[in-house]
């Protein structure tokens, strides 16, 4: 999907975010007449009729959730590549769960999480930006009973962090709470 600014007509200074509600925002770097440079919000509708109609249905979470897996991490369990991407992005999360659900929310097949978020994941390993193994889902994800844990590559000799002892670290409970399916549903 391209995007031409409406002040200058150029689209390649364009970036955009998708927002909850069916709304885009745009953001054109380039210094106009005025010598700033321009942001827009439009209707999804307006321009595709519905997201997974455009091209970046998961486009816009591969750098998202890249930067939520440093290359000093440990293999990261993906319920904790997850959960850092809720904290760091709550509008594109909302938007995500919102179009394809979560079981936070009460959906339990083709979620956010299986079809959007490890897509993304999948595609930045296969880039090779992202490396994984698998290993015991743990707290609220031990119903997979697998899942695969992501880190910078190597894999290889790395120590990996359970979902469990993440939230052993940051003094939460391994279990989803209220806050995160209110943060989920956006309630």
């Amino acid at each position: 999907m391209f995007m031409t600014c409406p002040a200058c007509f150029s689209a390649d200074d364009v970036s955009y975010q998708r927002l909850p509600d069916q709304q885009v925002a745009y953001y054109c770097a380039r210094k106009h007449e005025d010598g700033k440079p321009r942001e827009w919000v439009r209707p999804l509708d307006a321009m595709t009729g519905s997201w997974s109609a455009a091209e970046g249905v998961t486009d816009e979470l591969l750098e998202p959730i890249l930067s939520c897996v440093s290359p000093e991490d440990p293999l990261l369990e993906f319920g904790v590549v997850e959960y850092r991407f809720r904290k760091r992005y709550p509008d594109l999360f909302r938007a995500h769960v919102a179009e394809r659900g979560h079981v936070l929310v009460g959906w339990t097949q083709t979620t956010a999480s299986a079809v959007r978020f490890g897509v993304a994941l999948g595609r930045l390993a296969r880039a090779g930006d992202l490396a994984y193994v698998y290993g015991p889902a743990t707290g609220a994800w031990s119903y997979n009973g697998q899942v695969a844990y992501w880190s910078r590559p190597p894999a290889q000799g790395r120590s990996m962090l359970s979902w469990e002892q993440f939230c052993a670290a940051e003094g939460r409970p391994a279990e989803w709470t209220d806050e995160d399916r209110r943060a989920a549903s956006g309630s």
